[in-house]
């Protein structure tokens, strides 16, 4: 097996990097203020990131960290698992039968799921809470069904958005879309199908397993996290 260290450093970074970090620097200097927030006034993103369970097309892509999440995503996954004239970080090495292929590539995989699962579960005030990383899946499915289904199935599940309730529905609708443009982009490739969906279906499974809702990103202050779907 081969390793391009960098290059696998580079995409854990990416992939492996908690979301809420990015409001550390926000939080920080919100506590150096020496006048009270002002409600309606002060800036609501320095507020704690909580979970809403409605999922609004309008309000995700209003959000810059979102943009970010689909980015890092995206480009992590394609460092670790290869395309787009990427070659992979970790690859089987010509004539090394040390470790098989299958192995390399559970390698890779493993990878991306446990940044997913660094993306859904976060605990904070003493609870667990999973979210929905709608825009990071978005990115992550740019290595496992190539431009163009990645792009189709991101395109198709926000158009199918309005007929959808909470972010079960909408992840659980969204494994069968990326699994659908995964078989035709990747002339049925069953091993990239399958781990498209799973990828998509883990925070639901994830919140199923730990009895648990599943919310979407907020910058609301209010502690919302009822998902009925």
């Amino acid at each position: 097996m081969t390793v391009d260290l960098p290059l696998l450093l580079f995409g854990l970074l990416l992939l492996w990097f908690p979301r809420q970090w990015m409001r550390l620097g926000k939080t920080i200097g919100s506590r150096r203020r020496k006048t009270p927030l002002i409600p309606g006034i002060d800036d609501p993103s320095n507020q704690r990131e909580s979970g809403d369970p409605r999922i609004s097309f309008s309000r995700e892509f209003s959000k810059i960290r979102n943009y970010f999440d689909l980015l890092r995503g995206g480009v992590g996954s394609l460092a670790i698992m290869g395309g787009m004239d990427i070659f992979p970080s970790i690859a089987p090495a010509p004539g090394d039968n040390a470790l098989p292929l299958w192995g390399v590539e559970t390698i890779k995989l493993a990878i991306l799921f446990l940044g997913l699962a660094i993306q859904t579960t976060r605990y904070e005030r003493h609870h667990v809470t999973f979210f929905a990383p709608i825009f990071y899946l978005g990115g992550l499915s740019l290595s496992l069904c190539t431009t163009w289904g990645a792009f189709l199935s991101f395109t198709l599940i926000w158009a199918l958005n309005p007929m959808i309730n909470g972010a079960k529905s909408f992840l659980l609708m969204y494994a069968i879309v990326m699994t659908s443009f995964a078989l035709f982009f990747r002339d049925w490739d069953a091993e990239a199908s399958i781990s498209a969906f799973m990828l998509c279906f883990l925070p639901v499974l994830l919140s199923l397993l730990a009895r648990r809702p599943l919310v979407v990103f907020s910058r609301k202050g209010t502690r919302s996290a009822s998902e009925r779907a």
